[in-house]
């Protein structure tokens, strides 16, 4: 196993990345993240700053689809007072902040053109102009930039600049989706689990046996991001008197496809006992049909268990 600044890594392309980013962190040239929605890009970002030269300085984070895109120029570079409307008093620009720091751009493929154009005179000019201004300041800090994994595709449609896309993509740091990355997902349910205890003031859980071969057969189609937020909830969901998180306490979407929770002759939505007898199927099955433990996961009584087997049909 390797860690680094926050990140740990039991599979081997994660170790792979983590030599990457060890080595990109001592150069200073511009670094593009790839990767799947909620594969923790903006960790990675981070990892490379904390490890870097730059770390005493600034780490100064721009969500770039939440910019509107009046205020990008602004946001970016700065304003002087009275540059339009609202500007009242003058104000520096994300890169002015970060001096010699880090300057970290998500989402940088939902840049509009124009402010990418102005983008692209920054990276390749180091020099940045407050709008409304009249002189140049220098640009010390480094730029991170990170992008889904089609931003390719947005280049060849036009709908990124493809002289910006290799300006920022000098350093290329592709970061491997969850599902291509098995061993790692039980280190992270773990520390997720502690992490969530920790945070609702609760005596430290442990995974069951079960809920784990649960999250290591997952595709985790969210990644990263979607693994915290359901321990976040399995957490939540469970008895302030027990010690461990099982099964139970994991969103049925976990089990199988949803398109297998029914029958293949069943039309439109499954209906609320057609779900409740798949997941019993589902529950005995992963009790190996003791009776007595597929009733503690499902949290009902023996004897409740045993009447929606019988209503149910299930043998």
């Amino acid at each position: 196993m390797k860690k680094l600044a926050g990140l740990v890594a039991h599979s081997e392309p994660m170790r792979e990345l983590i030599e990457q980013i060890t080595r990109f962190a001592a150069a200073d040239a511009n670094v593009l993240i790839t990767g799947e929605t909620g594969v923790g890009k903006d960790a990675v970002a981070i990892a490379l700053h904390a490890v870097g030269p730059r770390r005493a300085h600034p780490f100064v984070k721009i969500d770039c689809p939440s910019l509107p895109q009046s205020l990008v120029e602004s946001e970016l570079f700065g304003h002087e007072r009275g540059a339009f409307t609202d500007a009242s008093v003058a104000r520096p620009g994300r890169f002015e902040l970060a001096g010699r720091g880090t300057v970290y751009l998500d989402g940088v493929g939902e840049l509009p053109l124009d402010g990418q154009a102005k983008l692209l005179r920054l990276v390749e000019d180091k020099r940045g102009e407050r709008l409304g201004g009249t002189t140049t300041y220098a640009v010390l800090a480094r730029v991170v930039a990170s992008a889904e994994a089609n931003l390719e595709g947005a280049v060849k449609d036009g709908a990124f600049r493809e002289d910006l896309y290799h300006r920022l993509r000098v350093l290329p740091l592709k970061i491997p989706a969850l599902r291509d990355r098995r061993a790692d997902i039980l280190p992270l349910a773990r520390a997720f689990v502690r992490e969530a205890a920790a945070r609702h003031r609760r005596h430290p859980l442990r995974l069951s046996g079960d809920a784990a071969s649960v999250l290591e057969r997952y595709d985790w189609p969210g990644n990263v991001r979607e693994l915290k937020h359901i321990i976040e909830r399995a957490v939540m969901s469970l008895d302030a008197a027990r010690d461990e998180m099982g099964p139970a306490q994991l969103p049925l979407d976990l089990f199988e496809d949803t398109s297998r929770l029914y029958n293949a002759d069943l039309t439109g939505q499954p209906t609320l006992d057609d779900v409740e007898r798949r997941y019993i199927e589902l529950v005995l099955r992963q009790a190996k049909d003791n009776q007595s433990e597929a009733a503690r996961i499902l949290g009902i009584s023996r004897k409740a268990l045993w009447e929606k087997r019988r209503r149910y049909g299930l043998k």
